[in-house]
């Protein structure tokens, strides 16, 4: 009996697919190949018109957000971008000046981060889907996976949660293009992701589909449960405004929705304090969140304890 993808959802569908094969791949962020004393990282990601490119956003910021988020997955195992490649199915009636608009944000952020193109492919199709290939480097020493966790190690985020929740929550109220394009404003965390590798983290995952997903993933895979103190949360002002202004949880915009692209963490608790002076130096914002204890994943909030259930962003199921 056939059951449509819809009532499977992301994760069982990727296990399906395993399931195929006779030999299994990482659950990380990327794969990685080994090359001498290194790792080659390498990490595909697409968007697609519909579902991921806001109307009232510039299709320069659009290339900027297709570029940043394939480049996550690299800094998510503490590695360097170093190549891409872009495969570009676009429709026919699309005009030369958008594409070289898409061009130009997708360049820009490449050049930020000192990564080259070096080809692609371009196909026509009914709408614009958006796929990359990063390539990057990462020593075999300072490789971060998601796996690797020990108890008691302490769990940390960088940055702030909740701003891209926000701006997705205004757009689809107002519809204006200021909220179309802050939801499209990401940046990989590639210097965080190799200081935190520098500094002893035991694991490392990005937060494209949000902390209460991260956590589950982190958790099946490790074999070990979490504890969160939402007080400790880092949560953006802007999270905070949007919050009150259209009455939506504080803690669903800035933990299970995904879109993010923080990086979440485990380090020991030895090396916390050593790690945090560095994070400074560099104007990296590091928060210790929780602890890696028991077996399931539970938040504290307001002086009450209660088990974690959502599971974040998860394609398919909405």
């Amino acid at each position: 009996m056939s059951t449509k993808l819809s009532d499977i959802g992301e994760r069982r569908l990727i296990e399906i697919i395993r399931s195929q094969y006779k030999y299994r791949w990482s659950d990380d962020d990327a794969a990685e190949i080994e090359n001498g004393n290194n790792y080659t990282i390498i990490t595909t990601d697409s968007i697609s018109e519909k579902s991921h490119m806001p109307k009232g956003a510039s299709l320069e910021s659009v290339g900027d957000f297709f570029a940043a988020l394939n480049l996550s997955d690299i800094a998510a195992m503490g590695g360097t971008p170093k190549y891409f490649m872009a495969a570009l199915t676009l429709p026919k009636n699309m005009n030369s000046k958008e594409l070289i608009q898409l061009e130009k944000g997708m360049g820009r952020c490449l050049e930020r981060y000192d990564v080259k193109l070096i080809g692609g492919d371009l196909k026509q199709g009914t709408e614009m889907t958006l796929t990359g290939i990063a390539i990057g480097e990462v020593s075999k020493k300072g490789i971060l996976r998601r796996n690797g966790i020990k108890r008691n190690d302490v769990l940390c985020v960088t940055g702030r949660l909740g701003k891209n929740a926000a701006a997705y929550s205004m757009w689809k109220k107002t519809g204006r293009s200021r909220w179309a394009q802050m939801l499209v404003e990401i940046e990989p965390r590639i210097k965080a992701g190799r200081l935190i590798s520098d500094y002893g983290a035991t694991s490392a995952i990005d937060l494209s589909d949000g902390v209460f997903s991260a956590i589950s993933q982190l958790s099946k895979i490790n074999k070990i449960g979490f504890l969160i103190d939402y007080s400790k949360i880092p949560i953006h002002s802007i999270a905070k405004k949007v919050s009150k202004q259209l009455g939506l949880s504080l803690e669903e915009l800035a933990l299970n929705f995904g879109g993010e692209y923080e990086l979440l963490f485990t380090v020991p608790r030895k090396k916390l304090a050593k790690l945090k002076i560095n994070a400074k130096i560099n104007g990296i914002e590091i928060s210790e969140i929780g602890i890696a204890k028991g077996t399931k994943n539970f938040l504290v909030k307001n002086g009450a304890s209660r088990q974690i259930i959502g599971k974040g962003y998860e394609h398919f199921t909405k």
